[in-house]
């Protein structure tokens, strides 16, 4: 399958942007007394530039290329990193790998702030794995339930829109899929043992230290122990703010053993954590204290995971089987005294979700070149408090599914059709429950019409059902108010998408446009409960423009999606979040001698205009639109990439401003935490 377009994508420079824009200066990269808006014509005329000038600078070939490959997926694309781009960068969360992504979004401050979006829609229609792990469960609504950190990463792919029928449960909005490195991925040829180290410093605010120790012991067995230590203090906003509340630890960790019995049988099993503490406010995602202490937090999660890969086992030519348990835990202890009128919360919670799952993935092939893909997926859910007064103080899910995949190879056709079919079963606080089935068919046509030409239509349904709802809230004196409505059932999410792709020697393109219906989607009703309130819709489509040759690199990517409930704009953090039209630009260029690269990355996003009122007094207020620059430099001592000096500017301008993707809303911005401003960042790390 061709790729969309190969560029040298946001994370594969010397650093990962991290800052979308604000108004920029006259000048790109320096400030000014006096600031212009900044518009897509601006960024549209340097990318001109950039593809038709600075193709003469490419003749000079690199000693070695990156590229990040782009490729079709049913619900649009699939943007792909490695662990060697993470190297060559400065990025410290899973922001700096995600907000340069066409058509994802990632909210302000630091840790579990930091809410994620793709097309508009939020976590709870978003499915986030590590080695096929996954869990749905949110402690609180107001943080994040996505920890990762990318020291550890091996390879990341983002899905768009409706999942295939082999994509899992719950695929209705979209999927970011990690894997985390081997052993193996690290070793050098002919060596047996090897290390990694590596440290960075950030000016607003912060340091990280990370070391990896791995080996091959024998012919069978392989294993790799890596940990990562963050440090985030208060970072200053656009203004020289400073953002209270902000600063954290941030650690990371993962032990991972392979057994390779022999080429066609490879076990992994692997224990991951992921931790953050610090002095934060209640409401992670809000600006300020509004009228309480601040919360003495400690959030970590622990991933147990077991895999098997087999390949032609008699009745399959592949067979995947993933076993895995995750458990998050939330204890907030206040550090001062808590109102006593009004809505009591507890100075003190201890709130937690489990998931168990299980994956069993089989590959065949029929005859000629089709191929059929046929499995199982379960995934079992709890969440509790540790202290409660109404209620159970404790909620159940089970989730289970089974599909059947078929990839009929008719060249230059080629005919994806799929069946999969879920069930739940739901038990919440109040000891209510619900369960309920789908069916969810789904169909892909890709046509190669030459060589560098690939047209693309497909149609995905996916199904989604009720979310557990929050075991902080369960701990407070009304956490039984949430219950779930008579003969509730799953959502049906239904993703058409049809799409272009050019990828040509040097330059290559992509279009793309989209429509999704969410039916019986699932929102809060005037009573409070949990029910089927109507319909979804989310429109929108993506282009891009790439030109690659020799070390020279450039990209322009442009997306939109508009996502309505019941014909309104209905935003709501953990469900879907309008912005304006995003624009994404970059130019690099990699000297052979010596292995320098430099690079430039800009993001744009326009205003909107967010309808607010009823009936007469119905009328529009004006969330802004911002850009913000980003310059970087690797240099590579050694002319590979064991070793890595890596340089960066975030937000060169030092522009002030709010992602359009936090929970304010004008005029009330106050209430968002503000992006941060201008940040030098060097790193550097050694692999033997």
């Amino acid at each position: 399958m061709k790729p969309f377009f190969v560029t040298h994508e946001a994370v594969s420079g010397a650093f990962r942007g991290s800052n979308p824009y604000s108004n920029p200066s006259p000048s790109p990269f320096l400030s000014s007394p006096r600031r212009r808006p900044y518009t897509r014509y601006g960024l549209l005329a340097g990318m001109a530039i950039a593809l038709v000038a600075c193709p003469a600078l490419a003749t000079i070939q690199p000693t070695q290329l990156d590229a990040i490959t782009v490729s079709s997926t049913s619900g649009g694309t699939t943007d792909k990193t490695t662990w060697q781009s993470v190297q060559k960068s400065t990025l410290v969360d899973m922001k700096d790998v995600l907000e340069n992504q066409s058509g994802v979004n990632v909210s302000g401050g630091n840790g579990a702030s930091q809410q994620i979006f793709i097309r508009g829609l939020g976590e709870n229609q978003v499915v986030f794995s590590v080695d096929g792990a996954n869990q749905n469960a949110q402690i609180f609504h107001h943080q994040s339930r996505f920890m990762f950190d990318p020291a550890l990463l091996k390879s990341v792919a983002i899905e768009k829109g409706s999942g295939s029928a082999s994509a899992g449960i719950g695929v209705t909005g979209g999927a970011i899929r990690m894997t985390t490195v081997d052993a193996q991925d690290l070793l050098e040829e002919g060596r047996s043992l090897g290390f990694k180290a590596g440290a960075g410093w950030r000016s607003n605010k912060g340091w990280e230290r990370s070391g990896a120790v791995y080996g091959k012991f024998g012919e069978h067995v392989d294993a790799i122990f890596i940990g990562n230590l963050v440090t985030q203090k208060d970072y200053k906003d656009g203004h020289g703010n400073r953002v209270s509340h902000s600063a954290l630890d941030q650690d990371g960790y993962l032990a991972k053993v392979g057994l390779t019995l022999s080429p066609q049988h490879r076990f992994v099993v692997s224990q991951r954590r992921e931790q953050q503490e610090g002095y934060r406010p209640l409401r992670f995602n809000v600006a300020g204290l509004r009228g309480l202490p601040t919360f003495d937090s400690k959030l970590v999660q622990d991933t147990s995971s077991l895999q098997y890969h087999g390949k032609k086992i008699g009745f399959a030519d592949g067979v995947d089987i993933n076993l895995f348990h995750i458990k998050m835990n939330d204890v907030k202890d206040a550090t001062g005294p808590m109102p006593t009128t009004g809505r009591i919360l507890p100075a003190h919670s201890d709130a937690s979700a489990k998931t168990t799952g299980a994956d069993l993935g089989l590959v065949g092939t029929l005859w000629s070149n089709h191929t059929l893909k046929y499995g199982l997926n379960w995934r079992d859910e709890r969440i509790s408090t540790a202290k409660y007064t109404v209620g159970r103080g404790r909620e159940g899910k089970t989730d289970w599914g089974a599909y059947v995949e078929g990839i009929w190879d008719f060249t230059p056709f080629t005919l994806t059709t799929g069946l999969r079919y879920d069930h739940f079963r739901i038990t919440d606080t109040s000891n209510r429950k619900g369960s309920g089935s789908n069916l969810n068919p789904s169909a892909s046509l890709i046509y190669e019409a030459t060589p560098q030409l690939t047209l693309k239509a497909s149609a995905a349904q996916a199904s989604r059902s009720p979310r557990l709802y929050e075991p902080y809230i369960l701990g407070l004196a009304w956490g039984d108010s949430r219950k779930l409505a008579e003969g509730i059932k799953a959502e049906r999410a239904v993703n058409m998408e049809l799409g272009a792709e050019w990828a040509g020697e040097h330059f290559s393109a992509m279009a793309t446009v989209f429509r999704q219906n969410i039916n019986d989607y699932i929102g809060t009703t005037a009573a409070r409960y949990q029910d089927n309130i109507g319909r979804l819709v989310n429109r929108g489509y993506e282009v891009g423009l790439g030109y690659r040759d020799g070390g020279f690199r450039s990209r322009l990517a442009m997306s939109y999606s508009k996502p309505r409930v019941n014909d309104a704009y209905k935003a709501y953090v953990l469900d879907n979040m309008p912005t304006g039209r995003q624009w994404l630009a970059s130019v690099s260029y990699r000297l052979p001698l010596p292995a320098v690269e430099i690079g430039w990355r800009g993001r744009l996003f326009e205003h909107i205009d967010i309808p607010t009122g009823e009936g007469a007094a119905r009328t529009t207020v004006r969330k802004a639109g911002y850009g913000v620059h980003d310059v970087y430099l690797n240099w590579q001592p050694q002319g590979n990439d064991r070793m890595n000096v890596n340089v960066s500017i975030n937000n060169v301008d030092d522009k002030f401003y709010y992602n359009q993707a936090g929970v304010c809303t004008p005029p009330n911005m106050s209430t968002c935490l503000p992006e941060a401003g201008r940040n030098y960042r060097i790193s550097f790390n050694y692999r033997y």
